[in-house]
């Protein structure tokens, strides 16, 4: 038995013992008592009756104009409320000591933070929208001073973010608990970072599981539609009312907009609506008093042109399905307030795994786990087995203070994910912890390559500790500049060690196993002289220790050239006298275009390479512009001065030095390459003729101009 099967079994044993057991409690306002089994039987239907039947969830109506008008709720089961039992309150009514408003009419709609009237379209998201759009929209917008009707529109909550992590990949509607649930765990996405979308399985990009966590709800409460005073005492104290009714019987009701019991069929509930007011002056069929209820087929399906209707209390106390909900609050309920600590996740874009698996992220180790997010418990509904998206975040600010106490008392601090019961396994990229400041700021994430996850547990630590590098050395050979490095495994968290070379921006990431890490490196890519590594080590929290410099030596080959050093190749030309240039011209390839351009450069040694096919493996010297030579053409624009036929101009030529990397695999190889080019061949000479004078090599570049005197810099 895992971990997870040990904690839900302990959970469940103390829960069985009270669940039947539940008094009634009275503070002041309401009369409530927690959730029982009892009331799972009677709020809860049987998967196995008509009344969960998905064919019975989802219809479709169309008018004489051909718009489509769609349903789709599940009601809860008796299982999906039971899971949830602990986080359940039941309102039995208005205490007698509450002091209850003396309103007669009441319309939340008229609030500039209600969004406007949605239009679910095709799509059986009704739920979705009674519940995120309607209900969270409204909730969120009076902490944050949203005008949803106005500059804020974008703020209000996309339906389609719960709606696609619980219909199983399918267009066939959604649960009332199931998206009370998700929303109490991942938050909400407003339209800003989660456009409006037909596409009922897109999950989110990064942007939207980042903001969605500032909008999680503390959980939800329910009672009875018969209950007339609950109802209208909630919607007084500003919360959004959510219900499930037969959806044909407002498709055909009367044109004035009222829905009375004597009108309503009584039929199976199919269909979410968000109750936003109430009117005791309305009467129907004999039936006075009203609630106001916002639909979610648009303006015009409204005989009031709003998209809104009423019911009569009397309808409403007779529903088919009698329970109603509301939020009861926001996490972060404050504009200051915001998530601290997310676990987050990226996907290996090949082996993402499916939208089926089991989802749970935590906080702890194995012998101590804090807490966790099981983002599907209590839902009988997942996201189908389409790809997993790139990226997911879960918010784990309710464990900040076990994680930093953790941190601060051992150094480390622990988290965790699990997947399992996939149809496909995921390989993860990327799983770390972010601290998050307020969205979209992001203070600092670690990360872990390659973890194939699918039915396993990942433990891992944040760590104040660096690896350590016990010790490193670097050998020349005959070929190759060989480095070993040994560096000290701190708790099985030391990922991967870098070497840099003579203080430059590249990097090469070495192969190791366990502790000790080797790679060698073709020995052409060095000049010849003295030079150095440093190597880092660094671990999955983003900490790194540096080992101390490491020197070596490459030795030119002793040789009888014309030049009368021995460290220069032999087929070096003669009329170079600095010994830097000399170095340069001998440790590089010489790279020509046409005949004329080769001309030039055997000026500088006997041996060149013709650019139309040269590849750059080695420190190489260009002669000539892009017109005639593919190899300068193909690194031109990496140079701060493009050579064209207009410029630098006639006789005119440019000399400049560039440090231009290459990746070759998982390495990245740095070359210096020396541009050597005019805008005719004149201009190319004369920076040739004065490159062979120079005493170091410029640092930026030097423009030089053929005169009846010989080249001369162009100031």
């Amino acid at each position: 038995m895992n971990f997870f099967k040990k904690v839900l079994v302990i959970l469940l044993l103390v829960a069985s013992i009270s669940v039947n057991f539940s008094e009634s409690m009275d503070d002041g306002k309401y009369i409530y008592h927690n959730f029982t089994e009892t009331d799972a039987e009677e709020i809860g239907v049987d998967e196995n009756t008509t009344d969960y039947e998905k064919n019975e969830t989802i219809q479709t109506f169309s008018d004489s104009d051909n718009d489509i008008y769609v349903t789709g709720c599940f009601l809860p089961t008796k299982e999906e409320l039971m899971s949830m039992s602990e986080q359940i309150t039941v309102v039995e009514g208005v205490s007698e000591s509450a002091n209850l408003s003396n309103n007669t009419y009441l319309d939340l709609s008229k609030d500039p933070c209600f969004p406007t009237v949605g239009d679910q379209g095709k799509i059986g998201s009704c739920a979705s929208w009674a519940i995120l759009y309607y209900a969270n929209s409204y909730l969120q917008a009076k902490i944050h001073n949203y005008d949803l009707k106005g500059n804020d529109s974008l703020k209000c909550f996309n339906p389609m973010w719960a709606y696609n992590k619980i219909n199983d990949g399918k267009n066939e509607g959604s649960g009332l608990i199931g998206n009370l649930n998700l929303i109490s765990r991942l938050g909400s996405a407003t339209y800003e970072t989660m456009p409006p979308t037909n596409n009922y399985t897109i999950w989110g990009n990064e942007e939207a599981w980042l903001e969605a966590p500032q909008y999680r709800i503390t959980g939800y409460e329910v009672s009875s539609t018969n209950n007339t005073d609950v109802m209208k005492s909630w919607l007084n104290e500003g919360s959004v009312i959510i219900i499930a009714m037969h959806g044909e019987d407002i498709y055909t009701f009367d044109n004035n907009s009222i829905l009375s019991d004597f009108d309503q069929s009584h039929n199976v509930s199919n269909h979410a609506q968000a109750v936003i007011g109430y009117d005791d002056s309305i009467s129907e069929d004999n039936e006075t008093g009203a609630f106001k209820v916002m639909n979610s087929w648009g303006a015009n399906w409204s005989p009031n042109g709003d998209g809104s209707y009423y019911m009569t209390y009397k309808a409403m106390a007779n529903l088919n399905y009698t329970t109603c909900y509301r939020i009861t609050g926001a996490v972060y309920n404050d504009s200051d307030s915001h998530p601290e600590l997310f676990g987050v996740l990226r996907f290996d874009p090949e082996n993402k795994g499916t939208k089926d698996q089991n989802i749970t992220l935590g906080i702890g180790n194995e012998s101590n786990i804090s807490g966790f997010v099981d983002i599907y418990e209590g839902i009988n509904h997942n996201g189908g087995n389409g790809s997993m998206p790139d990226f997911i975040a879960i918010d784990l600010t309710d464990w900040k203070s076990e994680f930093e106490n953790s941190l601060n008392n051992t150094g480390k601090g622990y988290y965790f994910v699990n997947f399992s019961n996939g149809t496909e396994t995921s390989i993860i990229s990327e799983f770390g912890i972010i601290k998050y400041s307020s969205y979209p700021d992001v203070e600092e994430i670690n990360t872990l390559n390659s973890y194939n996850c699918n039915k396993s547990v990942v433990f891992k630590f944040y760590s104040k500790t660096a690896p350590e590098i016990v010790n490193s050395s670097v050998t020349v050979t005959d070929n190759e500049v060989v480095v070993s490095i040994h560096a000290e495994d701190v708790e099985d968290d030391l990922w991967g060690v870098k070497v840099y070379f003579d203080g430059l921006n590249e990097y090469y990431s070495l192969n190791g196993t366990n502790n000790t890490f080797n790679s060698s490196f073709d020995k052409s890519m060095f000049s010849y002289g003295k030079h150095y590594a440093i190597f880092e080590a660094f671990d999955g929290s983003g900490n790194i220790n540096k080992s101390e410099m490491v020197t070596f030596e490459i030795l030119a080959p002793v040789t009888s050239s014309r030049s009368t050093a021995s460290h220069y190749s032999s087929d070096l030309s003669e009329g170079i006298d600095s010994g830097t240039i000399k170095r340069a011209v001998s440790n590089s390839n010489i790279v020509y275009g046409n005949s004329i351009d080769q001309g030039y450069a055997e000026d500088l040694r006997e041996n060149v390479h013709n650019g139309n096919n040269y590849e750059l493996s080695r420190d190489s010297i260009i002669v000539g512009g892009p017109e005639s030579n593919g190899f300068a053409d193909k690194y031109d624009s990496d140079f701060e001065i493009s050579i064209t036929n207009d410029y630098p101009g006639e006789n005119k030529g440019l000399i400049q030095v560039k440090n231009i990397e290459v990746r070759d695999g998982n390495i990245i190889k740095t070359y210096r390459v020396i541009y050597i080019a005019g805008s005719d061949r004149f201009g190319t000479y004369a920076a040739l003729a004065y490159f062979k004078t120079l005493d170091e090599l410029p640092e930026g570049p030097l423009m030089i101009e053929w005169t009846e005197n010989g080249p001369v810099v162009v100031e």
